[in-house]
Formats: structure tokens, C-alpha cells, sequence
């Protein structure tokens, strides 16, 4: 990952995006099964939502149209966008020539950079670490890469263990995409952490040698919908994240409203992260709220923030010395 830009390391140290973090046993996705359960107007936000694909997304003069996976038609007034900006190119067509989006935000959607990631869970009869006196984490610089042990039971002694096998990222994930079934590939990786640590490898063996329901891999790069795991900007990418994360301001202008808002952390300046997408989710809101005539509370996001970087170079030393430098 070294080609990732430093600006994206500096946001993670200066944010403390890594400080404090909490394990969560039931998933992340408890989160969210918290917000749709939640109830208002006697309706839960889970029954209010239509889980249907959708095709394709653009603007015409009656609306957002909305093509779904089925080649039928439905209108929206307003729509915000929250997949992946790839989803967003080859699923629902958002940076073709008719879209609602700008050049500029067409190509950053389009060629912003998401990681490639795997990684390959093994469900073990034992937390074999503990009992072994062997290490919880193995870093190396082979094809497994990262290997950690996590403990979902930590109060059960007896309960199974969980290794990550392997949590691989750009090209040593994309060298993983074509070795074999869940055997094969589980079979491989323990071959190579033997010539880190032997004595672990050994023990990295799913229960009942069941390599089908004890074993699950994840590749990001395969998977519909996401087409890579989260957006790590290269070396001058900035601008594009520019472009996507202020897109919800051009409804600020009604020549220029665009009915429809990108949001999600693939457009956020913390690509990966919960708060990029809750704060886009946010400014999106903002947007759609004032579009249709409604009003924000003050030090709204529509109204007190503006793009902070200059990135075409266009700035003179006058410039800066005006706005008391930088």
C-alpha cells in the first residue's frame, strides 16, 4: 500500500480514526440492524425500505428515473447515492454522457482509486493460541500477510477459535483471486505461514477438516456491488475526492441541482471509515431537505463549508499573502 497517499495516513493519525476502536461480536452490521429497526410514524425504517437493484440512474425533466434490474421505470424526486463510486460507474451508469454529474465528477467517480482487499476466515475446533502459548497476530512480508486470532467467545474457554488467515491488500489480494477452492487456498497460505511460524501453521485447520462451512473468504474485488474494498486515494487523488465530497453544494443553485447526491465514505475524505459515509450522509440530506424547499438549522454544511484546497496550481503568491497564507 505504499503508493497510497502520505495525506490519507496524516488524516488517520490526525483523526485518530484507529484510537479507541471497540470490538463488536454480532458485526457491524448490528449497527445497522439497530437503525432499521428503529420506529417512527408506527413504520420501522426496515419497512419502509424497497430492496430492489437498480440498473441505471438519470436526470430528465420529470425527475431522477430510476431503471431497475427488471427494465421497469420509477421516479424519484430526489436520490442519494451511497454505493461504491465503481457501483456507481458500472452498475447504475452514473458517469455516462447523459448523468446528471459534471466532467469532473464523472471522471472521479469513475477514476478514484478502492483498494483491492481479501482476507480468509478459519473457524478452528480451539483458540489453539491461548492454549499454546503462541502469538495472536503475525505480520509478514509472504503471500499471507497478516494473520490475526480472534475471539469471539471470550468468556467460553471451550468455545472455537477464529483465525484470519490471511488479510492481504492491493496486489498480494489480487494474488490470491486464482488459487483454488476453500481447501486449496487454505491449504496454500498455511504452507506459507509455516515458514514464519510452524508451530502455529499446524493448528490452522477448520473443524471436522470441513472446508466448506468452516472456511469463508471474502475478496473485495469480486464481490457485485462493491468491485473493491474502500477508497485509499494515490498521490494527487485529493482533487477527485474534492469533486465527490462537495457534489451535494451544486444544490445549492437551482441551474445547477443536480436532484441527485452522492454520499457514502467512497466519497468522503475517509474512504473505509463510518464517519466518511455519516458525514456525507449528512451534507446529502442537507441537500435534498433545501432542494425541495425546506430549511436547515444554522452552520448547516450546505451554507458554512466550502472547498478549502486549490489544486489547479491558479493560486499567485498575491493570492495567498490575501488570505494570510497557508
Amino acid at each position: 500500500m505504499y503508493p497510497v497517499a502520505f495525506l490519507e495516513i496524516v488524516r488517520l493519525m490526525v483523526d485518530e480514526l484507529e484510537t479507541d476502536q471497540l470490538f463488536i461480536p454480532a458485526g457491524i452490521e448490528s449497527l445497522a440492524d439497530a437503525f432499521s429497526a428503529r420506529v417512527f410514524g408506527g413504520r420501522s425504517i426496515a419497512q419502509r425500505v424497497v430492496n430492489t437493484p437498480v440498473s441505471r440512474v438519470t436526470r430528465n425533466s420529470e425527475g431522477v428515473m430510476l431503471t431497475l434490474a427488471d427494465g421497469s421505470i420509477q421516479f424519484a424526486d430526489r436520490v442519494i447515492m451511497t454505493a461504491s463510486t465503481r457501483a456507481m460507474q458500472i452498475d447504475m451508469a452514473l458517469t455516462a454522457p447523459a448523468s446528471a454529474l459534471s466532467a469532473q465528477q464523472r471522471s472521479a467517480v469513475n477514476d478514484v482509486h478502492l483498494t483491492s482487499s481479501s482476507k480468509v476466515f478459519v473457524m478452528t475446533p480451539r483458540k489453539f493460541w491461548l492454549d499454546e502459548n503462541l502469538p495472536a497476530n503475525i505480520q509478514t512480508d509472504t503471500l499471507v500477510r497478516g494473520v490475526y486470532c480472534l475471539d469471539y467467545a471470550p468468556t467460553d474457554p471451550n468455545a472455537p477459535g477464529v483465525v484470519l488467515l490471511s488479510y492481504a491488500w492491493e496486489d498480494d489480494a489480487i494474488k490470491q483471486l486464482a488459487l483454488g477452492n476453500n481447501q486449496q487456498r487454505v491449504q496454500r497460505l498455511v504452507a506459507d505461514l509455516a515458514q514464519t511460524n510452524a508451530a502455529f501453521a499446524q493448528y490452522v485447520v477448520p473443524i471436522n477438516n470441513d472446508y466448506e462451512t468452516y472456511v469463508k473468504t471474502v475478496d473485495w474485488d469480486l464481490e457485485q456491488g462493491y468491485y473493491g474494498a474502500f477508497k485509499l486515494n494515490f498521490a494527487g487523488g485529493d482533487a477527485q475526492s474534492q469533486q465527490l465530497f462537495f457534489q451535494f453544494q451544486d444544490s445549492l443553485q437551482p441551474k445547477t441541482d443536480p436532484f441527485i447526491y452522492l454520499a457514502g465514505d467512497s466519497c468522503s475524505f475517509t474512504g473505509g471509515w463510518v464517519e466518511g459515509a455519516l458525514q456525507t450522509g449528512i451534507n446529502a440530506v442537507c441537500a435534498v431537505i433545501r432542494s425541495l424547499g425546506g430549511s436547515v438549522v444554522p452552520n448547516n454544511p450546505l451554507d458554512n463549508m466550502s472547498p478549502p484546497y486549490d489544486y489547479s496550481g491558479a493560486s499567485t503568491n498575491e493570492d495567498r499573502e490575501a488570505s494570510g497564507g497557508r
